[in-house]
């Protein structure tokens, strides 16, 4: 055994956190890490397993990508989804880094390139969807690769107790055959203390390093209203915020657009953001939003992984989710800048009953699933024994349609089908039409003299995009068309004519989502689904919903709870919906509970009787109180009095 002395430790921590900072400011502008992240950096730095929990806004990535430039080779960064994977390759990019994603939605010849400079020691941060991980094409590569450090975003994935399990994560950790000796660095915002024990025990973590940051928000105001109209609350809540930039999330596309035509309607700068939008609209309605032009987004869920606006100084929910991970992650984007910002919550009785019964149809009849199985094999035209990591761009609509199927019913069985480990079902997410010269200039010269009608587009390509002969490089095609002073359709045509003579590989624009799967075609007859995935995700969205319901209505600070979800401990936050009733009532919430049990020890009692006795000023902390104990079976309402179940 090798001992330091505690010198020479303090010096060689001060000499890897002043490289990191060295990075961080040249990369980040920043000075210094933020509470955590230090510590979290150098673990990593130092080839250590780590992993950290961090909350939403915590500064994650930044816990990965520092330790990633800072160690010798590729940066592995494992992603689930799409277009953070592509916002942060964006990023990284603009800052002078060599980074990559591969994912579902690209060719096998544009994968191929990437991997080949990874092998060569071309690439910093190579990001990779999970179920890329096995395909024959990566490990080849990634054997050959000098790996630095290989990072797991979204590491709750890896859980079936998690909010969001994806089975491709449980390959992860036989990364560590090839490569044995590289670090594991893990992060997530929402994992309680079964999902974090699951992701060291899945990924093989080696004695790793554990952080935890503190989910406490203090500058955030957590509020819950039970209101009769919905609609009129919102309205209320964005006058208090007029001016300000804010967040409202819905759950449907449809009540995004009903939400935000009253916003407008009322004088209000709003826009909307989902994910049937096109790809050029989101990014334009981003941009509005991100630059102040437009002070409120109403949106689904499909807004926000990656966005890291500080200013926001509300978040409203018209629907709450479903779980409190999302719920969490979703009110955390507000405040980043440390000033106070407020979260609120609207809903009523039908509301939560509404969720009760979408949660049934989440588990359609295994029969059911498998026949959405059997269609999607058919309608890519899939042989049996064949379409293993294949990847198809589906048209959910289309397919709906041609196979008369529930909407509802089929998104559920298609999430089912990827929990079994059958297929992955990606987001929608543009991609834009890219494109590669596939012959050397010599060919390419000889080629223009021949066809001197496709010359401008040529010399346009080249000229503009100087590594399209080694890269694929995204293409704006309207752009492009512009200047050449043709239609869009010409362009096109002009494309495919040299796409099709073997001038240029295409990879062409799609806004689909993307079916990828995991394994070849099986036969009816040997198509199953794995039970106790079933059983167990069922149980797990109920335990979920149970969970937000338990939040909603119990009459205890909002922060206390939501950070005891999360296996931390809190003390009253003095600002939510439960603390400012508290302030003008003569009990606080566990001293009220307290007071009603013991009269309710001694005789059954009326609501009126309770208010007089115990003097309550405040009638509907109350109410809250007393309709949140019946629902916990703690007292009952029987013939209009109240008396404590023995």
């Amino acid at each position: 055994m090798v001992y330091f002395s505690q010198t020479l430790v303090t010096f060689e921590w001060k000499r890897i956190i002043l490289k990191a900072e060295e990075i961080l400011k040249k990369y980040w502008g920043f000075e210094s890490f933020r509470k955590d992240q230090g510590a979290i950096v150098e673990s990593a730095i130092n080839g250590h397993d780590t992993l950290a929990l961090l909350p939403t806004g915590g500064g994650k990535s930044i816990c990965y990508q520092v330790p990633g430039i800072a160690r010798d080779g590729v940066c592995i960064v494992i992603s689930p989804l799409i277009a953070l994977m592509e916002d942060q390759v964006k990023a990284l990019k603009q800052k002078g880094l060599k980074a990559y994603a591969i994912n579902s939605g690209m060719s096998r010849r544009e994968i191929d390139i990437i991997l080949d400079n990874a092998k060569f020691g071309e690439v910093d941060f190579l990001y990779v969807s999970p179920e890329r991980l096995k395909t024959d094409l990566f490990i080849a590569r990634f054997k050959q690769m000098k790996v630095g450090l290989i990072a797991i975003d979204e590491a709750h994935c890896i859980s079936q107790w998690g909010h969001d399990f994806r089975p491709p994560y449980l390959s992860i950790h036989e990364l560590r055959e090839i490569h044995p000796t590289v670090p594991f660095i893990a992060v997530t915002a929402t994992a309680t203390e079964r999902v974090r024990a699951d992701i060291s025990e899945y990924l093989k973590l080696k004695e790793p390093n554990y952080f935890e940051g503190g989910f406490a928000r203090p500058n955030i105001a957590y509020e819950v209203y039970k209101v009769e109209n919905k609609h009129a609350a919102l309205l209320k809540a964005c006058k208090l915020f007029k001016g300000s930039t804010g967040i409202v999330y819905c759950q449907t596309r449809r009540s995004t657009k009903d939400v935000a035509k009253i916003l407008i309607a009322n004088g209000f700068s709003a826009g909307v953001y989902h994910g049937g939008l096109s790809g050029k609209e989101r990014s334009n309605k981003l941009d509005l939003w991100l630059s102040n032009r437009i002070k409120v987004i109403v949106a689904t869920n499909a807004f926000g992984m990656g966005i890291d606006k500080p200013d926001v100084r509300f978040v409203l929910h018209h629907e709450l989710p479903n779980n409190l991970e999302a719920y969490f992650q979703e009110a955390g984007r507000a405040g980043r800048d440390g000033k106070a910002a407020r979260t609120m919550a609207f809903y009523h009785d039908q509301d939560l009953q509404k969720m009760k019964d979408q949660l049934e149809a989440q588990f359609p009849p295994v029969d059911f699933i498998k026949s959405v199985y059997r269609a999607l094999c058919n309608h890519f035209s899939i042989a049996i024994g064949s379409g293993e990591n294949e990847s198809y761009g589906l048209d959910i609509k289309h397919f709906i349609s041609k196979y008369n199927f529930d909407p509802i019913r089929v998104y559920n069985a298609l999430k089912i089908l990827e929990l079994n480990g059958t297929i992955v079902l990606n987001e929608s997410v543009f991609h834009p039409t890219k494109a590669k010269f596939i012959i050397e200039n010599k060919t390419l010269y000889s080629f223009q003299l021949k066809n001197e009608k496709y010359d401008p587009l040529i010399s346009i390509l080249s000229r503009s995009f100087p590594g399209i002969f080694s890269y694929y490089y995204p293409i704006d095609e309207t752009k492009i068309a512009n200047k050449l002073s043709i239609s869009l359709k010409e362009l096109k045509d002009q494309l495919s004519y040299l796409e099709k003579h073997g001038v240029l590989d295409i990879s062409w624009q799609s806004e689909l989502p993307q079916v990828v799967l995991l394994h070849e075609r099986l036969p009816d007859d040997y198509m199953r689904i794995d039970k106790s995935v079933y059983d167990t995700r069922k149980t797990v969205a109920h335990d979920k919903l149970d969970g937000l319901l338990k939040y909603v209505s119990k009459p205890i600070c909002r922060s206390i709870l939501l950070l005891e979800y999360f296996g931390q401990e809190g003390k009253p936050c003095g600002v939510c919906d439960i603390c400012k009733a508290e302030k003008h009532s003569d009990y606080s919430s566990s001293e009220l509970i307290e007071a009603i049990q013991t009269i309710l020890e001694e005789k059954e009692s009326s609501f009126d009787e309770i208010k007089d006795e115990l003097k309550v000023k405040d009638v509907d902390q109350l109410q809250k109180t007393l309709s949140w104990m019946i629902d916990e079976s703690i007292i009952l309402m029987k013939e209009g009095n109240l008396l404590k179940i023995k």
